[in-house]
Formats: C-alpha cells, structure tokens, sequence
C-alpha cells in the first residue's frame, strides 16, 4: 500500500476503554480499511518519529477489527454507516500522552 501514515492512520480513538489500554502501552487507531499490519506498523513508527522524535518506542503487536457497518431501516428508505477497521497497536518503551496540550 503505497500511502503515507497520515492516510493509513486516521485518527486516535479516545473512550473509557482506550484510555484504560493506553496504561498498558496498547494504542487504539482508526485506519484505512484496506491497510495491513505491517502497513499500520511502518506508518505508527513514522508518524512517531515525526511527532515525538525523542521518544524510544517499538511497535511490539498490531491487532485489527474490522466492523461492517449496520443498516437501519428507516419506512420506505433505510440507510447503512460506513464500514470501519480499527488497530490497536502495543509498544514497548516510551507511553505517549494523547492529553498534554
């Protein structure tokens, strides 16, 4: 897949859940639906080094889920939300603070 992380990392998901995994150094991300592991993996690493180039981390594991978005019916017209394929990616070294202004 030949993008850049910017279009193979889409935006960081922040709820309860993530928040408690982020104590663990495991990072959840929306991502392309048609991204890899490995393509998750290179694009982590360079947006890291972009964004923090001090840190030292390594990407230990990448785990996807995929969802299929659901149709809702609504009378005469129903409407489906969009597919959409989350990472959850765990890293060794350095936690990164998604809080700090």
């Amino acid at each position: 897949m030949d993008k850049s992380f910017d279009q193979i990392i889409l935006q960081p998901v922040i709820n309860e859940k993530t928040t408690q995994l982020a104590q663990l150094n495991k990072y959840t991300f929306d991502v392309h639906n048609d991204a890899t592991k490995i393509d998750i993996a290179i694009a982590f690493r360079a947006l890291i080094a972009r964004l923090y180039p001090k840190l030292k981390l390594t990407v230990k594991s990448v785990n996807t889920l995929y969802s299929r978005g659901r149709f809702r019916a609504r009378k005469r017209h129903g409407r489906s939300h969009g597919d959409h394929k989350r990472a959850i990616i765990t890293v060794e070294g350095d936690s990164l603070d998604f809080y700090s202004a």
